[in-house]
């Protein structure tokens, strides 16, 4: 049976964090929607923790799924593609990461304001090293995490609305804003993308702007509903890796890129 949202959870190589994430998609007030892991390679115990939670969704009646591909370097826009080809037909895609822990309301909300063509973006409160590594997982479990938004936060993500909303009303480039760890997409307005760009090779500035770029030039325009302040994760500290920024892909995404992408859910290039 087709759930009303599909989420796709990203990871790569981030067990300790994946563990709590996870935890928040078990208390979630809706189960009308199915999760993906979506597994850029991990050779961490992913797969073997995978297999540990998997019966605790079930019990909940969340169909499960995880799809994984060999580690040859960030290939994130290819393995959350395949999320969405092997998904079912769920009308709403919700995306995340598997360092963000979400609050117990975070799929309802993206459901709720779900309609055709609609493209949500929504923020993150950044906990620092000591919250992340203090939140253990029985805390989220009773929803602790949910107390340590602080006012800094708040203003970060009021920032973000109001350039999101004022942006997106008068048609200006690079909004609404975005962010990769909390964003969704009306299903038929992602195939119409066809998907994720898989040129873009690196974080820093890729695969969620992008998306968001040629949403916003797609004729019908997307429809923003714009979450931030109202349905935002709880993202835990950790080092930041090697090899992304912006100049590896700056070039790229700066040239006359097509709404519909040549290489994403169906290869186009040839």
């Amino acid at each position: 049976m087709s759930r009303a949202a599909r989420v796709i959870v990203a990871t790569y190589n981030q067990l300790a964090l994946f563990r709590k994430a996870l935890r928040g998609y078990l208390r979630q007030t809706t189960t009308d929607f199915a999760l993906t892991i979506a597994d850029d390679g991990s050779s961490d115990g992913t797969k073997a923790y995978i297999e540990e939670i998997r019966p605790a969704f079930e019990a909940k009646g969340i169909p499960f799924a995880y799809v994984w591909q060999r580690d040859d370097g960030f290939r994130k826009t290819r393995i959350l593609n395949e999320a969405v080809r092997e998904a079912e037909d769920e009308p709403l895609l919700v995306f995340s990461d598997g360092d963000c822990v979400p609050p117990a309301s975070f799929v309802a909300k993206h459901i709720d304001v779900h309609e055709p063509w609609s493209f949500h973006v929504g923020g993150c409160y950044r906990l620092s090293r000591e919250d992340s590594e203090a939140l253990t997982e029985a805390d989220i479990d009773a929803g602790r995490h949910e107390t340590l938004g602080t006012a800094e936060h708040e203003k970060d993500l009021r920032k973000r609305r109001r350039k999101s909303h004022w942006g997106v009303r008068f048609r200006r480039k690079n909004r609404p804003k975005i962010l990769g760890l909390n964003f969704a997409a009306d299903r038929q307005l992602f195939d119409s993308l066809n998907g994720f760009d898989e040129r873009f090779t690196s974080w820093g500035i890729g695969e969620d702007s992008d998306l968001r770029d040629r949403a916003m030039r797609h004729r019908p325009r997307a429809r923003v509903k714009n979450l931030y302040l109202e349905n935002d994760v709880y993202h835990l500290w950790h080092p930041v890796g090697e090899g992304g920024g912006r100049k590896k892909q700056w070039d790229y995404y700066k040239s006359p890129r097509p709404v519909r992408c040549e290489r994403g859910l169906v290869d186009e290039s040839q």
